[in-house]
């Protein structure tokens, strides 16, 4: 005849269990801030945005990047456009088949900023100031967030 594990023992042994996951998990779970959770989700949707954005539109055979030729980023991101980037309403008729991209500009969650800040062409690396929630650079289409300095793990903010 077989024995068997009586019930009181085998509750404390899959809370002896449970106890040790939970103690070894819990120095990663500490270690990512909530807040840097949320820059890495937000910036991850403004940039897949832009992707996409790019994906759409080019001309002359070249991908069209958000803001180049003095377009409004946020209208082209927020709007919808035409396959050379455009947003303005021409007619009546609908004729910009694009976009939108995104139904608001995420905040920024460490300054609490939305607001993008565009770096002039000719700049290829961004400069941060803190003025805005994130910075572009239209020269090489990427996106980042506005912070300078580190975040809690000594991680630069600008290699989010």
């Amino acid at each position: 005849m077989k024995k068997r594990l009586p019930l009181l023992e085998s509750f404390a042994a899959v809370f002896a269990v449970a106890t040790v996951a939970f103690m070894t998990a819990l120095p990663a779970i500490q270690e990512t801030g909530e807040r840097n959770v949320d820059l890495q989700d937000n910036l991850s949707l403004i940039r897949t945005a832009v992707f996409r954005f790019s994906m759409d539109h080019e001309m002359d055979g070249t991908e069209v990047h958000p803001a180049q030729n003095n377009n409004d980023f946020e209208l082209q991101i927020l709007g919808r456009t035409r396959s050379d980037g455009s947003t303005h309403q021409r007619g009546r008729f609908e004729d910009r088949f694009f976009g939108p991209y995104l139904n608001a500009m995420p905040v920024n969650p460490v300054n609490g900023l939305s607001s993008v800040r565009i770096m002039p062409s000719g700049i290829s690396e961004p400069i941060f100031n803190g003025l805005a929630g994130w910075v572009y650079v239209t020269d090489t289409g990427k996106i980042f967030a506005d912070l300078a300095g580190v975040d809690d793990r000594g991680i630069a903010f600008s290699e989010y």
